[in-house]
């Protein structure tokens, strides 16, 4: 019988926890969310987001650090203007 592999359970951070990526060397990024099935960082002073793979995510050894995220509202318009 083979040796059982040890697998690695997949951390679930909340929006806006600082989480390290194991795959981009150990950067420490904002999670901002999952879609599509990777999961998107963004550095801690802001800047661009970049994507990884939601098993290479992990928790900072300190315990979680969380900054809020401010997401922009819908883009609005003026309601159109009827001519009597």
């Amino acid at each position: 019988m083979a040796p059982r592999k040890a697998t690695r359970t997949i951390y679930k951070p909340k929006v806006g926890e600082v989480v390290r990526d194991r795959a981009h060397k150990g950067a420490e990024g904002t999670y901002m969310g999952t879609q599509g099935g990777m999961a998107y960082l963004r550095p801690r002073g802001g800047g661009q987001e970049w994507e990884t793979y939601p098993n290479e995510i992990e928790a900072l050894p300190d315990g979680p650090e969380l900054i809020t995220v401010m997401r922009p509202s819908s883009p609005r318009c003026a309601p159109e203007r009827i001519e009597p």
